[in-house]
Formats: structure tokens, C-alpha cells, sequence
């Protein structure tokens, strides 16, 4: 007889220390079965706020976990659901007691955050330091770490943040519109305005973005076009009062930050409603019509299905709920061009023109392909050579470059990026690029290359002294047969 069928006695199952087991098993059974199930409920509530951004339900929800069990993982989270409902006292109030022996770079990061909202930039930048320690390679610490040292004014510094965040992958597009708010800052508006347009025409209507756009635009006094940027995108019942208050206003009062990584959820959320308006918006669509002084176009655009609510602005509050619009389409950065939206009373006039514009789109179409083709730059050679005071790299290109097709930024004392714009590279490729600078080693401590989607030729340069450039056109090579533009590398005299 086997020891389960001992066991298994009738009398035996009767003995009072085997009911006692028994009654403990099935007691602890009953417990995991409950927590599990009590789990799964919060779990789905949790999202449920998440989705809605519900931020005071998962406050709740939180507040009720962090009395059952106090973790450093509860408060973090907590801390940021008061944070997105603005209650930053709230949050320094949940992480102080775990905040000075923390590891964990994300609670840093918050508490950086938080305080940098309230004005204590310098113990921002302490909190910031900490998580850059913690982990070297974390971009969101670099960017928050910029935004704060824009509003210290410190804009080299902030650049130099700026680019270790797109080393280390944090959002390309945040990373390129706080590139464009330093510009703003400088008042480079035309600089502010190539990055900006850049992800306006990825397809990104980001309020920050549009509010930022908006600021270039008027400050460039394109005028007109702001305008009508702002009516297309129902910024304002008053767009013209909107206008002049952003002319008067100053860079660092207007301009938007991107202080907050949203979370997976709002992605999603965000990309869903996106994806439902181009479904919406495919089967309505309406003509936007673009006069300038040589050419009339039609842009067919997919109009915003569900209406915005308009702000009068003032100068305390200039912000407005955006909607979705078309490729901002601006044929010279220096020619103003009309922007006329079709309304629901659509005079003869503008139906006219709208007819002759369809007569005319292929012509004009076949215009603007031949016209971007011109603008192209086709590098066809870089050499790189050391002489008595500077290292030069040249560029021969097909065309002619002008201001427009480059620039140069000096990221650190030591550190520099050189952007060409619409290029395609000889046959061999950017290695080949990258090699010819490389065999000048003097001066050059490492060179680094990409090629964009929107064929931008991006070179990261690394000098072992700090140093100086300077660029200049050359003149035409000894064929005849090539365009020259040198970039001259300095050291900094001490």
C-alpha cells in the first residue's frame, strides 16, 4: 500500500491534523484567486485612466496602493499623475522621502522636472546631473537638462544638451523643435523657421510646433501668411490682434517648451485619432487655393472634420486648440504668398479661379518637379588637407552652394555639425566622405555621418583643441568644371 493510499483512510481524513492542512490550503488557494482578480481590476482601471487621462482617478488609485504597500515603483507613479495634473507641490511631496538615496534616473528626472516648472532651475540642473550620472545614456535627462539651461540663458550649453539627447535617441522631433526655440531665442528666425518647417512638412501639427511656427513666421514679418497659417488652423477668432501681440512680444515669453515625455498611451491615443481624422477626411476634401505673383495652385487638403474651438488671444494667454492642415507650402522664404481657405460661401470669383487652377495643375506640377530638381546640390568630391594655422575640408558641388544650402553649428568648444541640405553624394557613398576627412588626423579627432530621409547630409565633427570655422566660397576647380566651398578649422587663440 502506497503512501497516498495511507493517507487516503477514511479514518485518517477525519484526524484533526489533516483538516487543519487541508483547511490552510484551501484558505491560501482562496487568497491568490482574490488578489489576482483584485489585481487585474486595478490593472484595468489604471488603463482606463491612462486612456482618458483621467489624471485624479489614477491619483486615486495610486493613493490607495501606496497605503497597502509603500514603494518607491507606487510613489513614482503617483508622483507623476499629479505632475500631469499640475500639482507640482503635490509631487515634491511624494517623492521627498525616497528622493535623496534614489537610483532610479527617472524619479530624478521628475523631481528635475518639477522643479524647473517652479522656478529653482539651479536644483533642477543638481537632480538632472544625478540621473545623467546614474545613466550616462538617458535623453530624456539631456533635454530637460537643455530646456532648463535655455531658461538660464545658457544657449551654448543648451545646444550642446540638445545634441547628447539626439545621440541618445530621445524624440527626433522634440529634439529639432528646441533646436528651432534656441534659434528663436537668438533670433535666427530663418534658422527657427527651416527646422520648424521641417516637421511641419513630416506631417506634424504638434501644438507646440504650430504655436513655435506661428512666432517665425510673424517675426520674419511674413505677415500675410501668418494670417492665413492662423486661419487655416483656427488659432484665433482675431488673428490680426493674434499677430500684433506676437510682435511686440519677446522670444522668451512666447516660445514653447517640450517639457514632458508623453507616456505610451497618449501615443497610441493620439496616432488613433489621428488615423480615424485621414479616414474621415479622405471622403471630404476641399480646395485651398495658393496665389503668388507668377502662378495660381490648388492644393487639395483634407479638411479637419471636427470643429475647433477658437481662443481670442491676450497677452497672458495666446495658446488655441489646433487642427490638422495640409503641407505649409512656401515656394522662397523671401516671396509672400497668399493663403486663401475656401468658407461655405464661395464667391464667383474664387470659382473661377479655382477652374482655371485644374487646367493648369499638370503644367504647374511639371513646373515645381523641374524646379526641385534645380535645387538639388550634387556633391561630387571632398578632399581634406592640413596647412600652417588650419585644417580645410572642400566640397566640390555641381552647383553653386548659398547660405540657403548649409550651416554650420558649433555644438562645444570642440564639437561641431556641418548640414547640407536636398544633396545627393558621389557614387562611393558617405563612408567615402567620412575617410577623406578622417585622413586629416591633426586637428580631427573623429568624424561622424549620416544622410536623412529628406537627403540632409549631417557631419559631426570632433576637433582635439577647441577651435574656430570659417566658411567662404573658393571659386570654381581647375577644370572649371566644379564649384569649391571651404570650411577652415582654427584652433582658438588663448
Amino acid at each position: 500500500m502506497n503512501y497516498f493510499s495511507r493517507c487516503c483512510k477514511s479514518s485518517r481524513l477525519l484526524e484533526p491534523k489533516f483538516m487543519v492542512v487541508c483547511s490552510m490550503l484551501f484558505f491560501v488557494v482562496g487568497c491568490q484567486n482574490n488578489t489576482v482578480k483584485y489585481d487585474m481590476n486595478e490593472q484595468q482601471k489604471i488603463y482606463i485612466n491612462e486612456t482618458t487621462k483621467n489624471y485624479g482617478g489614477l491619483i486615486e488609485i495610486y493613493k490607495q496602493r501606496l497605503k497597502r504597500e509603500d514603494t518607491e515603483d507606487t510613489r513614482h507613479k503617483l508622483a507623476r499623475a499629479y505632475y500631469l495634473s499640475n500639482d507640482f507641490n503635490a509631487v515634491k511631496r511624494v517623492l521627498e522621502p525616497i528622493i535623496k538615496n534614489t537610483k532610479n534616473d527617472g524619479i530624478l528626472i521628475l523631481y528635475g522636472h518639477v522643479e524647473s516648472r517652479l522656478g529653482h532651475n539651479d536644483t533642477a540642473l543638481e537632480y538632472l546631473n544625478r540621473a545623467i550620472e546614474i545613466d550616462s545614456k538617458n535623453g530624456e535627462a539631456y533635454n530637460v537638462k537643455g530646456i532648463v539651461l535655455l531658461k538660464k540663458r545658457q544657449y551654448d550649453a543648451a545646444r550642446f544638451a540638445f545634441h547628447e539627447a539626439r545621440e541618445n535617441f530621445y524624440d527626433e522631433n522634440k529634439v529639432t523643435n528646441n533646436l528651432a526655440m534656441l534659434s528663436i531665442l537668438n533670433k535666427e528666425y530663418s534658422e527657427a523657421y527651416k527646422q520648424l518647417n521641417i516637421l511641419y512638412t513630416k506631417g506634424y501639427r504638434d501644438q507646440t510646433i504650430l504655436h513655435n511656427l506661428l512666432f517665425t513666421l510673424v517675426k520674419l514679418d511674413k505677415l500675410q501668411l501668418a494670417k492665413s497659417f492662423c486661419i487655416a488652423h483656427k488659432l484665433s477668432n482675431e488673428p490680426d490682434i493674434l499677430i500684433q501681440e506676437l510682435r511686440r512680444i519677446e522670444p522668451i515669453n512666447a516660445i514653447k517648451f517640450n517639457e514632458i515625455k508623453p507616456s505610451q498611451s497618449d501615443n497610441q491615443k493620439q496616432y488613433t485619432i489621428e488615423k480615424a481624422a485621414e479616414q474621415l477626411a479622405s471622403n471630404t476634401k476641399t480646395d485651398i487655393t495658393i496665389k503668388d505673383k507668377n502662378a495660381t495652385k490648388s492644393i487639395k487638403t483634407a479638411k479637419s472634420v471636427t470643429p475647433t474651438k477658437s481662443v481670442t488671444p491676450t497677452k497672458s494667454s495666446i495658446n488655441a486648440k489646433l487642427s490638422n492642415m495640409s503641407k505649409l507650402d512656401e515656394k522662397d522664404s523671401s516671396t509672400t504668398t497668399n493663403l486663401v481657405t475656401n468658407v461655405p460661401s464661395v464667391s464667383a470669383k474664387q470659382t473661377k479661379q479655382t477652374t482655371q487652377t485644374k487646367q493648369t495643375k499638370q503644367t504647374t506640377q511639371t513646373k515645381q518637379t523641374k524646379q526641385t530638381t534645380s535645387a538639388q546640390s550634387t556633391i561630387l568630391a571632398v578632399r581634406s588637407g592640413e596647412h600652417a594655422k588650419f585644417s580645410r575640408i572642400t566640397f566640390e558641388t555641381e552647383n553653386k552652394l548659398s547660405k540657403k544650402n548649409y550651416s554650420v553649428e558649433k555644438i562645444s568648444p570642440t564639437e561641431f555639425k556641418l548640414s547640407f541640405y536636398d544633396v545627393s553624394l558621389p557614387a562611393e557613398g558617405i563612408n567615402s566622405i567620412i575617410k577623406r576627412i578622417s585622413g586629416s588626423d591633426r586637428d580631427f579627432a573623429t568624424i561622424t555621418g549620416t544622410l536623412t530621409a529628406e537627403k540632409t547630409l549631417i557631419l559631426q565633427i570632433k576637433t582635439k583643441q577647441k577651435s574656430t570655422v570659417k566658411d567662404f566660397y573658393v571659386g570654381s576647380n581647375s577644370k572649371g568644371k566644379a564649384h569649391c566651398f571651404a570650411f577652415d578649422f582654427y584652433l582658438e587663440k588663448k
